[in-house]
């Protein structure tokens, strides 16, 4: 894997330049939120990112799919007087990614990963793509309507982005900070749709729903999990008992994604006390083992979540890069903690 380390004054440029799309008046089309949120979801599992990175409309479109797809679900408020329905991204009409995404559903996939494997899926994602090209990738470094070209030129190679020399890196680096601003303006810009009023309840219920896990999939993962460990705990190893939790190895709060791989199975109090530290280097080693020796069997019996073993690994390297880069201690049991140290980063390049 090649990176490189932005400086300090690079940094605050890039700040600078993201935070102006932000405040931008205009930006409030979910496509803008769900391309950045794409953008560094692909640079952080990318191999390379040291100079340009050149990423396909097809994969970023797939990255729609998968950050539009649990909203294309019926939403179903605690709230009393609401009614169930599909969310409007618009004030207008729905988004054409979302109606390319319901005929998925209504030829009767209920998982993303059901939806890969229909005969229509290219042709969803080459709809979705079309669209993507066509607005977000024009206009999303719009600025006061004048273009501030710093995450890639525009107009851009066909079929392709070309994110420019250290921008890549840069994604990677903000990601977590990308990843909220974006869920955040997201949430808002759905729940201030005064056509949706009648269906949504809280603001935390919302944001739950459209971007968390859903609660089949995780009861789903449990059983499974608890057979591969054995009926133990992945991180204090003693038997598991009635309270257990399905863990993100990489915490939610560094990468908020659901992917298969990063699931572990643990004891409420274990994974209260690791919280969104980073696992210790011997954690680390144990999941590499055991994504190693189950990794095809995880992906065949997790079915309603993303599996791509390569792509867990990637995104934990990114993790675990920032926090030797830094200093971080990683979780060990209890209150204990470790220095974490190049060797994590050695352990997941072998």
């Amino acid at each position: 894997m090649v990176f490189m380390n932005p400086s300090a004054e690079q940094q605050l440029q890039f700040i600078q330049n993201l935070q102006r799309l932000f405040e931008e008046g205009d930006f409030a089309a979910t496509y803008k939120y769900a391309l950045l949120m794409a953008l560094a979801e692909l640079s952080v599992e990318s191999q390379q990112v040291g100079e340009c990175l050149e990423l396909t409309i097809i994969a970023i479109s797939e990255k729609f799919a998968e950050l539009y797809w649990p909203q294309t679900a019926p939403y179903v408020s605690t709230s009393d007087g609401s009614v169930a329905g599909v969310l409007l991204q618009n004030q207008g009409k729905q988004t054409a990614v979302t109606n390319a995404l319901m005929t998925l559903r209504n030829n009767g996939a209920s998982t993303i990963t059901q939806a890969k494997k229909l005969p229509s899926w290219p042709t969803v994602v080459k709809i979705i793509s079309r669209t993507v090209a066509k607005m977000p990738v024009q206009y999303l470094q719009n600025v006061g309507g004048v273009s501030v070209p710093f995450l890639y030129d525009y107009p851009n190679p066909p079929g392709k982005i070309i994110l420019k020399s250290g921008v890549a890196e840069m994604l990677r680096t903000f990601h977590s900070l990308i990843q909220q601003l974006s869920r955040v303006g997201w949430v808002k810009h759905v729940r201030e749709n005064k056509q949706n009023s009648g269906i949504i309840g809280q603001v935390d219920e919302l944001e739950q729903f459209m971007f968390g896990s859903s609660r089949t999939s995780l009861s789903q993962a449990v059983d499974y999990l608890r057979k591969i460990q054995s009926g133990k705990c992945f991180y204090c190893e003693s038997n598991l008992r009635e309270a257990v939790d399905v863990d993100h190895f990489i915490p939610w709060s560094k990468y908020p994604r659901d992917l298969a791989h990063n699931f572990v199975l643990a004891h409420a109090s274990c994974n209260r006390r690791k919280s969104d530290m980073l696992a210790a280097e011997e954690h680390l080693n144990n999941w590499l083992n055991r994504n190693q020796r189950y990794g095809l069997e995880i992906a065949n019996e997790l079915i309603g979540l993303q599996a791509d073993n390569d792509c867990s690994n990637r995104v934990a390297y990114w993790a675990y890069e920032q926090g030797v880069a830094i200093g971080s201690h990683g979780w060990l049991s209890g209150k204990q903690t470790k220095v974490l140290t190049q060797d994590c980063l050695n352990l997941l390049t072998n």
